[in-house]
């Protein structure tokens, strides 16, 4: 074929002229294709908000209730497992960590775990296992928050509810503070129950907590927040320890094993920290805190702070994270839940003593 100019068309000529057309065709509508995507993702994801989150929760209030979770509970939660993790869980033989997370709130009713999750029962725990001295200062409780003595308070403190997450107010001037917004705040979070109204209803724990207003000293190092470490502790042995940085900041995490060694691990949508570590040299000690309130209980997540040289009890948490936070690379998620055995302890020995 010949391809003289203005008599006959190259063949290679043509498919470049379609190619540039297709170009310019395409690329228009592949990016309209990615803005239609993007949008039915966000509206997927309200959908599982508005639609999804309320049915577990009612499921889980009204025919679950304090029993175990059934096979329906199991479908439900398992869906959004899958969404969550990318695999299929085993809820009643679980092999990974997050899968006993899960296990454990869908089926363990144990009283134990109320004890644990309520911030101001705890404290008579902590105290009788290790000492008074690792409490952070309360400065007042009640469940009225027209009752808090805000005249009475230092320029700095904390103010939180204890049945449930994130019900916190950190105060750095109370000079600066809303009264009034922190009183509404603290009306509706006492109005809360973080079982039955937060997520898919199944943090049990939480469910009888009486709901209790706190205020506690404010802790910070040299004017900045705490580290906070987290110990997994396993039938009382800590075997790694997660360590949250700047976390009303540029917050980061990193982790460590038993041994000191870093983990290249990190919870999905969490930085991971990069940057040179030191530990506190009170760590062996924070050790030995964690371990001696975790004795008995195939696992135990033990939160502290180091201020100045002295160690701090931050919480106890028997579902971390509430089995959403994935642990990444995935092979972390089966090793932490090897270490998990899961079921064996013996309980009895951390059971308060009947009054």
């Amino acid at each position: 074929m010949l391809c003289e100019k203005g008599i006959r068309s190259c063949p290679g000529e043509k498919v470049k002229d379609m190619q540039k057309a297709g170009e310019t065709k395409i690329g228009p509508r592949r990016d309209t294709v990615e803005v239609h995507n993007r949008l039915l993702m966000k509206i997927i994801s309200r959908l599982w908000k508005l639609l999804y989150w309320p049915i577990c929760r009612a499921y889980a209030r009204y025919v679950v209730g304090d029993k175990a979770a059934d096979s329906v509970m199991c479908f439900l939660c398992g869906l959004y497992f899958l969404k969550v993790h990318g695999y299929r869980p085993h809820f009643k033989s679980p092999r990974s960590f997050v899968e006993k997370v899960w296990s454990r709130m869908l089926f363990d009713r144990d009283p134990l775990w109320t004890m644990f999750s309520d911030k101001l029962r705890v404290r008579d725990y902590v105290a009788s296992k290790v000492g008074s001295e690792y409490l952070v200062p309360l400065l007042w409780s009640g469940n009225k928050p027209e009752e808090i003595p805000f005249g009475e308070l230092p320029l700095k403190f904390v103010i939180k509810t204890n049945h449930g997450c994130g019900y916190n107010i950190f105060v750095r001037d109370k000079t600066q503070l809303d009264q009034t917004k922190a009183r509404r705040q603290l009306k509706k979070w006492l109005g809360e129950n973080f079982c039955e109204d937060t997520f898919l209803g199944t943090a049990w724990a939480y469910k009888k907590i009486r709901p209790t207003i706190m205020v506690e000293s404010f802790l910070e190092n040299n004017g900045h927040v705490p580290e906070d470490y987290k110990f997994f502790c396993y039938s009382g042995r800590a075997e790694f320890c997660k360590v949250d940085l700047d976390r009303f900041g540029d917050h980061s995490e990193a982790f460590f094993d038993r041994g000191l060694k870093p983990l290249d691990l990190f919870g999905v949508g969490i930085k991971q920290y990069r940057g040179k570590f030191v530990l506190p040299d009170n760590y062996k000690d924070m050790v030995r805190v964690a371990e001696s309130l975790a004795q008995g209980i195939d696992f135990l997540r033990v939160d502290l702070y180091s201020v100045s040289g002295h160690i701090y009890f931050g919480e106890l948490t028997c579902y971390h994270g509430g089995g959403v936070i994935a642990l990444s690379p995935r092979k972390y998620d089966f090793l932490f839940g090897e270490k998990w055995k899961y079921g064996n302890h013996d309980r009895d020995q951390v059971r308060p003593n009947p009054r």
